[in-house]
C-alpha cells in the first residue's frame, strides 16, 4: 500500500484544517481554532504512525481492521485518503480469506470449514457504509468468502430446509448476517441514491427478507411514495412465495412485519401530523396473515412454531380475527403434546412478562425444578425488586428468597437502585453514606464514580466540587498496585471517572497498569501456543477486536477507559500507547485513542475544554 511520507501528510493536513477554519465566522475564538489545529495535527501523525506500524501486522485480517478504522477516522479531513484505506482493507480481506479456505483444507478438524471466527468483515464494513454506502455494498461481495457464498446458495434453494438444528447453526446464522447487512447498507444508500437502493435491495430480496427493510420502506417513503409502495408489494411477494414452514428465521421475520401492520398508528413512532408514516395496505396485511396463519396450520408439532405461534396470535388477532379460533385450538394441540422444553420456556414468559409481579415470581420459584430455570427465576425477581420505590415492601420480599447468594444479589441490587433514586432526589449525603453498606468494595467504587459522573455533568462550581470528593472517596478504595482482577477492575472503574473530572490523576494511575498488561499479553501469548483453539491469538499474533469483553486479556476489557483517556489528552494518550512493547496491543491501543479524541459528544473536562484541578 501507497504511504504518504509523514511531512506531506501532515502539511496537507493543515492546510485543509486553516482553510477550514478559514470559513468559520469572524467571532469564532482564535485560541480554539489554534488548539483545533494543533489536535487535528496530533491526530494525523498517530494515524501516520497507525498505518505504518500495521505493515508488522502478520495477520491480514488484522491489517485490514486497521486500515478500516483508520480510515474511518481520516473521512472528515480525506475521503480521498480514507477510501485508499478502504480498498487496502479489501485487499487484506482477499487474502485472509485465502488464508482461511488453505487452512480449512489442511485441517483435521470437522467444524473448520462451518464458519470464520475470525471474521472481521462484520466489524469493518459497517465503518465503510457509514461514510459510503455504495462503496460498502462493493466491498461486500468483493470480499464474500467462498463458505458464506455456498451458504446462501444453498439457503437459497428450494430444497433447503432450516429446521429447528439448521435454523439455529452457524453456517445459517452466518447467512443472515450478511443477507442483514448487505440491505443495511442498501438503506444508508438510500439517502443519496432511491433509486440505486431500490435496485439493491430487489436484488437482494432473491435472498430473504431483513427486519431492516422496515426501515428502508419508511425512509423512501419521504421521498418517493409510489417507489416505496411498489417496493412494499415485492416484499410482500417474496413472502408469500417463501415456504415459512421450512425456514424458521424468515417466519420470524414475517411475525415482526405483522406486528408493524397491525399497530393503531400503522407503525408510526411520533405524533406529528406533519410526518409522512409508511404503511402497509389492508390487503398486503392480510396476505401477509394467512400466509402465516397457513403455515402455522400445517401438520407439525415443532417447538419453534409452538413459540413463534404464541408470539403471533395477539398481531394474527387484529388482522385475521376469523382465523384466531382455528389458531388457538393447534396451540392447545401444541401445549398438549409439548415437550417438556416448551413447558418451561412457557414458564420463563411468564416470569418474564413486564406484568408479572414480584410476589407472583417469588410463589412460582418452588415450583421450578431445574437450576437454570432458578437462576433465571431470580434474576428477574431482582430486577423487579430494584424498582421498587417502597422499601417495607422489598425487604419483605428479599427476606423471602430462600437462596442465600440470590439474596444477597437481590439486596445489593434494591441498595444501588435506592443510592441512585437518593442522588436524584439531591440527597447527596444520605447516597454517600448509603454507599458505604454496599457488600463489596467493587461495587461501592462503582457506585461513588457514578454519582460523581453525575455530578460533574451539572456543571456548577458545587456540584464539581463534589465530584472530586466523591471520587476521593473512591480511590481510598482502590489498590493502586493491583493483585487480582478485582482490584484492577476496581482502579480502570476510578481512572474512568477521573478521565472526564481529573485526567492528570487518571493518567497517573492508568500508566503502571501499561506494565502489567504488557506481561499478561505476553504470557497469554505463549499458552495459546498450545492451544490450537484460541480465540485470542493466531499465529502468535493478538486477534485485533473493536469491542470490550474478551476477558483474557484486560486490555480489550477497558477500551472505554482509553478513549477517554484519548479524549481528554491525546498527545499523553499517544505515549502511553507506545509503551506497549507489542504491535499489535501498540495500534489497537492509540486508534481507541483518536476514536476519543474525535468523539462530538461535550463532555466537561474534555479535549480542549481544561478539567478543574
Amino acid at each position: 500500500m501507497r504511504i504518504l511520507k509523514p511531512i506531506v501528510l501532515i502539511s496537507t493536513f493543515l492546510a485543509l484544517t486553516t482553510v477550514c477554519f478559514a470559513q468559520t465566522p469572524a467571532a469564532a475564538d482564535p485560541e480554539k481554532e489554534q488548539a483545533q489545529r494543533e489536535l487535528n495535527a496530533r491526530i494525523v501523525q498517530t494515524l501516520y504512525q497507525i498505518i505504518s506500524d500495521a505493515s508488522l501486522l502478520r495477520l491480514p485480517q488484522n491489517r485490514a481492521l486497521v486500515y478500516t478504522m483508520a480510515g474511518d477516522l481520516y473521512w472528515k479531513f480525506d475521503e480521498k485518503r480514507s477510501r485508499d484505506l478502504f480498498r487496502s482493507a479489501a485487499t487484506e480481506l482477499l487474502a485472509h480469506n485465502a488464508e482461511f479456505e488453505r487452512e480449512k483444507r489442511e485441517s483435521t478438524d470437522p467444524y473448520a470449514g462451518l464458519f470464520d471466527t475470525s471474521d472481521v468483515r462484520l466489524t469493518a464494513l459497517p465503518l465503510v457504509a457509514k461514510h459510503d454506502p455504495e462503496m460498502a455494498i462493493q466491498m461486500l461481495v468483493q470480499t464474500r468468502p467462498a463458505f458464506v457464498a455456498d451458504a446462501m446458495l444453498k439457503a437459497n434453494s428450494p430444497d433447503f430446509s432450516s429446521g429447528n438444528a439448521i435454523s439455529f447453526s452457524p453456517e445459517n446464522q452466518r447467512v443472515r448476517a450478511e443477507l442483514e447487512m448487505e440491505q443495511r447498507f442498501a438503506f444508508l444508500a438510500a439517502d443519496a441514491n432511491p433509486d440505486r437502493a431500490i435496485a439493491l435491495i430487489k436484488d437482494s430480496l432473491a435472498r430473504g427478507v431483513s427486519n431492516n427493510l422496515l426501515q428502508l420502506l419508511q425512509k423512501l417513503y419521504t421521498k418517493d411514495e409510489k417507489k416505496a409502495a411498489d417496493l412494499a408489494g415485492d416484499v410482500i411477494r417474496k413472502f408469500l412465495d417463501t415456504d415459512l414452514a421450512r425456514k424458521n428465521d424468515e417466519l420470524n421475520i414475517a411475525i415482526n412485519f405483522l406486528s408493524f401492520m397491525s399497530r393503531k398508528d400503522g407503525g408510526a413512532t411520533e405524533t406529528d401530523p406533519k410526518k409522512k408514516v409508511f404503511r402497509f395496505t389492508d390487503a398486503q396485511a392480510k396476505d401477509l396473515a394467512n400466509k402465516v396463519v397457513d403455515t402455522f396450520m400445517q401438520p407439525g408439532n415443532s417447538l419453534t412454531a409452538s413459540t413463534s405461534l404464541t408470539r403471533a396470535i395477539p398481531f394474527l388477532e387484529k388482522i385475521v380475527p376469523e382465523k384466531v379460533s382455528l389458531l388457538r385450538q393447534k396451540q392447545a394441540s401444541y401445549q398438549k403434546n409439548a415437550p417438556s422444553e416448551f413447558r418451561v420456556m412457557q414458564r420463563m414468559e411468564r416470569i418474564y412478562d413486564a406484568k408479572t409481579t414480584p410476589e407472583q415470581i417469588l410463589a412460582e420459584i418452588p415450583k421450578l425444578q431445574s437450576a437454570p430455570e432458578r437462576v433465571n427465576a431470580y434474576q428477574a425477581l431482582t430486577n423487579k425488586i430494584s424498582q421498587i420505590a417502597d422499601e417495607a415492601r422489598a425487604k419483605r420480599l428479599i427476606d423471602q428468597i430462600a437462596d442465600d447468594a440470590a439474596r444477597t444479589r437481590a439486596q445489593e441490587q434494591f441498595d444501588l437502585a435506592r443510592i441512585s433514586r437518593t442522588a436524584a432526589a439531591g440527597k447527596l449525603e444520605d447516597a454517600r453514606k448509603m454507599v458505604g453498606t454496599l457488600a463489596t468494595r467493587l461495587s461501592q467504587i462503582q457506585k461513588l464514580v457514578s454519582l460523581a459522573q453525575q455530578y460533574y455533568q451539572k456543571g456548577s462550581e458545587p456540584d464539581i466540587e463534589a465530584a472530586n470528593d466523591l471520587m476521593k472517596n473512591a480511590r481510598s478504595l482502590i489498590n493502586e498496585t493491583p493483585e487480582d482482577e478485582d482490584d484492577l477492575a476496581g482502579l480502570m472503574e476510578v481512572v474512568r471517572g477521573y478521565a472526564t473530572i481529573e485526567p492528570d490523576s487518571a493518567f497517573r494511575l492508568f500508566e503502571p497498569i501499561v506494565d502489567q498488561m504488557n506481561e499478561v499479553i505476553y504470557a497469554s501469548a505463549v499458552l495459546s501456543k498450545y492451544n490450537k483453539r484460541s480465540r485470542i491469538f493466531k499465529n502468535g499474533e493478538l486477534l485485533l477486536r473493536t469491542n470490550n469483553g474478551w476477558g483474557e486479556i484486560p486490555l480489550f476489557k477497558y477500551f472505554d477507559q482509553i478513549q477517554l483517556l484519548g479524549k481528554a489528552d491525546l498527545e499523553r494518550a499517544s505515549s502511553l500507547a507506545d509503551r506497549f512493547q507489542r504491535a499489535d496491543a501498540r495500534i489497537l491501543v492509540k486508534l481507541h485513542a483518536l476514536n476519543g479524541a474525535l468523539r462530538e459528544d461535550k463532555r466537561p473536562g474534555g479535549q480542549g475544554s481544561p478539567a478543574k484541578r
